[in-house]
């Protein structure tokens, strides 16, 4: 459902996206954590654009906290982004409708 969501933002003009993997810790081998992370990589540098930014957070320390170091990296990245104006959503309007009622009289509808 992460990357059902991707292709939702897609149609909203696409705007700056970071991923970040979880519960990395859940995996008991490492070699198989890396091939995952390996995986995912790829899968979201395909859906998303190719160098796109993808977080580790490795585990939750004592069960509450994630390590304060990559909580810091990310807390950094998101601190200095620039954002850009969206140019495609600007430019390309839309309407959201929840329902439409045709108040036209019956007599001006043709048969």
């Amino acid at each position: 459902e992460t990357f059902e969501f991707l292709n939702v933002l897609q149609t909203h003009g696409f705007p700056k996206v970071a991923g970040v993997l979880t519960h990395l810790d859940l995996f008991r081998d490492v070699s198989a954590m890396r091939k995952r992370k390996k995986e995912l990589k790829r899968r979201f540098d395909t859906d998303v654009y190719e160098g796109a930014k993808l977080f580790h957070l490795s585990g939750l320390v004592y069960g509450r906290l994630y390590p304060k170091n990559e909580v810091n990296l990310l807390a950094r990245y998101i601190a200095v982004q620039r954002f850009r104006p969206i140019v495609w959503r600007n430019t390309h309007s839309y309407v959201l409708v929840d329902r439409i009622e045709d108040v036209t009289p019956p007599e001006h509808v043709r048969a």
